[in-house]
């Protein structure tokens, strides 16, 4: 049974879509309850508003965007995305909160070293952000890098998080802990 519910934060409303027990989608707050309705009505159709069966999530969201270190722990549906594209999402899991990684090391920790783009490639698919970081990875020269969330949310997470862009000194002077 495909189902979703409402969450909501500081940043406004969103909502997160289940198939089964799994989650498969995370919609970022939208500008209005209004946009986020037309959003579900217009994409996920198919899927039931349902209360209470949000595995925990709403409430761990609620503490992320208020700036607490959380884990999510809940199983994902990736749909149709390829072996290395859930390679990567999976991969990206263990990246802890305030930590970043530059997209050519990400690809080297999946074992194609020579893969930035095809990384860069699978984070634009990613269908459960936040849950799953793609925020946190950056370019090789500590800049945001591709993004395909709303525009500046990228920014506004990392600095939820406490990392400091633009320095190149920044927060992953140490080896990435993925």
């Amino acid at each position: 049974m495909k189902t979703y519910c409402f969450y909501e934060t500081e940043w406004g409303d969103g909502a997160l879509l289940f198939n089964e027990r799994r989650l498969a989608r995370v919609l970022f707050p939208a500008a209005s309850p209004q946009a986020l309705l037309a959003e579900l009505d217009e994409r996920f159709d198919q899927y039931k508003h349902v209360q209470g069966k949000d595995y925990g999530l709403i409430s761990t969201l609620a503490r992320y965007f208020s700036g607490e270190r959380v884990v999510f722990d809940v199983e994902v549906d990736f749909g149709r995305l390829g072996d290395f594209e859930r390679a990567v999402l999976n991969e990206l899991r263990g990246l802890s909160y305030g930590r970043t990684v530059g997209y050519k090391d990400l690809a080297m920790e999946c074992g194609r070293s020579r893969a930035a783009r095809a990384v860069g490639n699978a984070l634009a698919k990613n269908p459960v952000p936040i849950v799953v970081p793609c925020h946190r990875v950056l370019r090789s020269d500590g800049r945001i890098g591709g993004w395909s969330g709303p525009e500046g949310w990228k920014e506004r997470l990392l600095e939820l998080e406490g990392v400091v862009l633009g320095d190149s000194d920044r927060v992953q002077a140490e080896e990435p802990a993925i």
